[in-house]
């Protein structure tokens, strides 16, 4: 942990303390964005357990001044680093989707959105999150790569059979063959043999 990721935290863990004559001054000197911006660097070097902190820090730092409402990418962040700290927990969940909701215009609260859906295992929702951040700003590279990253199963064969169907799961090896570089072929060989 870096000497100003140290100072910035003792300096919150002395703030809610509840030494509130010190905390306007120190209010002052790390804003609810500076806060930020120091978690969005605590993000970026892996630790999301400070950046969570930081992220806290700057939504009550505005509820202090008398925000009623944080900044919803505040929010998003806080959202992502409690899912990269503590798992995809609710509240990791609910803190994007009420940013993502509330600031639509924003490509980055989607892809935070994407992010933690994809940690929960919710990618049919993760893809839909990227989609809608995507049609915000068509050329966010981070968007686009999570949605190349993202698995998409295609529709089986033989609708009217279950996916699962011995038919469907070998016509679908055959189509992916056929669209597949000759190099995989070999590995549909080996699966037929339950032909």
């Amino acid at each position: 942990m870096s000497k100003k990721h140290l100072v910035a935290r003792d300096m919150i863990q002395y703030i809610h303390r509840g030494n509130s004559n010190t905390g306007r001054c120190a209010m002052a000197i790390l804003s609810a964005e500076n806060l930020f911006r120091k978690g969005l660097a605590a993000l970026s070097e892996g630790a999301a357990a400070e950046a969570q902190a930081l992220f806290h820090a700057a939504i009550q730092a505005e509820r202090r001044r008398g925000i009623r409402r944080p900044q919803m990418r505040y929010l998003s962040f806080y959202g992502l680093s409690v899912a990269l700290a503590k798992g995809a927990t609710s509240e990791a969940v609910r803190a994007c989707e009420v940013a993502a909701r509330s600031e639509q215009a924003n490509a980055d609260l989607f892809l935070n959105l994407a992010k933690v859906y994809q940690m929960a295992g919710k990618l049919t929702r993760a893809l839909d999150a990227c989609e809608r951040g995507l049609l915000m700003d068509p050329s966010h590279p981070a968007l686009g790569a999570l949605l190349a990253k993202l698995d998409r199963r295609q529709r089986p064969p033989l609708p009217f059979l279950r996916r699962s169907n011995a038919l469907n799961r070998w016509l679908g090896k055959v189509r992916s063959a056929l669209r597949a570089p000759a190099s995989k072929t070999s590995a549909l060989r080996r699966n037929d043999s339950f032909l």
